[in-house]
């Protein structure tokens, strides 16, 4: 079984979950408002074409009509049934990085090379990456890399895609966290419109909506874009789903909010674990941040944080991390003051 932050429920006492890093704003105020208006939603079948959501998010994203979108149960399904439908001979991972890439490309039935190739500053090192590029290879990267947090640019993906496409493998971009990016939309490739580029994103993180589970694929091949569909169940997107994607992706109001929220709270967070000695951290382009103890493991600091009812993701279940590395999430300032204040009380203890 895989491992993943947000395992909340296994604690009774209430936890402040840093482990998932989910947009602390919460639900769109005004989903919630357009939901309580539309509750028959849930008394008819969705549209199985899911036009209207398709609609929005190609007007969020200004796709203009040679795009392909794919829907999925959360961007997982979009990642499970891309990796089953390509036409190739192995998958290549950079690490460390999201596990469910792997998991996902073994229960396809396909080979997979996992090599660490993010060097201590967090940055991808492009060059022993092509180094290993075989024929039919696909590449996963996930950008900004999930734990890292780090950035690879938009003119060293399109090299490198185009280095892929030269062996006819294809390059998929998991962009489930570029919203938070500080230059977004500039830093996403979803401008590339290259046949052998798939982008994936979901509203999960951004939104603040991991239960919703609604992700998507932008494809610019028709023909991999339908054969990815076709091993989708039917309905495979609930009411809820597509109601809360036809209406959070045209809330600038929400989009707004959350832009200040991330600006401010990732260079306060930075600032306040600079003056800490025993910790060291990658400087960061997403909501969270990767954290390393010069004293503990990631599994004693955990423990002491629990007793203050704070939750931190461990560096399992991600390749290439130290057992004293540990991922937190990005909060509201309240809770970030106050898991930095307990990180302040092990400094030198």
């Amino acid at each position: 079984m895989n491992y993943h932050g947000g395992d909340i429920y296994r604690y009774k006492e209430e936890m402040t979950d840093f482990s998932a890093n989910i947009n602390p704003l919460g639900i769109p105020e005004h989903f919630s408002k357009v939901l309580l208006e539309d509750l028959s939603c849930l008394t008819r079948y969705p549209d199985r074409q899911y036009r209207k959501l398709k609609a929005s998010i190609m007007s969020y994203l200004q796709l203009d009509q040679e795009a392909h979108v794919v829907l999925g149960n959360g961007a997982i399904e979009v990642i499970y049934k891309t990796i089953q439908a390509l036409p190739v001979k192995r998958v290549l991972i950079a690490c460390p990085t999201f596990s469910e890439y792997e998991r996902a490309a073994r229960m396809a039935g396909i080979p997979v090379q996992e090599e660490v190739l993010y060097d201590r500053e967090g940055k991808l090192d492009g060059r022993a990456l092509a180094d290993l590029l075989e024929e039919k290879d696909l590449v996963i990267l996930c950008n900004p890399n999930n734990p890292t947090g780090t950035l690879t640019s938009k003119d060293e993906l399109l090299a490198l895609g185009e280095m892929i496409k030269e062996r006819r493998g294809y390059l998929v971009i998991d962009e489930t966290f570029i919203e938070f990016t500080r230059d977004y939309p500039e830093t996403s490739i979803l401008d590339a419109k290259e046949e052998n580029i798939i982008v994936i994103r979901a509203l999960t993180k951004y939104f603040g909506m991991p239960g919703v589970r609604l992700g998507y694929g932008v494809f610019h091949q028709m023909e991999l874009a339908s054969e990815v569909e076709e091993r989708m169940e039917p309905w495979h997107i609930n009411s809820l789903a597509d109601l809360a994607g036809q209406t959070v992706l045209h809330d600038r109001t929400y989009q707004e909010a959350t832009r200040k929220w991330i600006l401010e709270e990732r260079t306060f967070f930075m600032k306040e674990l600079e003056k800490l000695r025993d910790f060291t951290f990658l400087p960061t382009d997403s909501n969270f941040i990767l954290v390393t103890s010069k004293t503990h493991k990631a599994e004693k600091i955990q423990e002491m944080l629990l007793g203050a009812g704070l939750l931190i993701r461990l560096p399992i279940g991600f390749k290439g991390l130290s057992d004293y590395a540990f991922r937190i999430a990005i909060k509201d300032h309240a809770s970030n003051r106050k898991l930095l204040a307990e990180l302040k009380k092990m400094d030198r203890s």
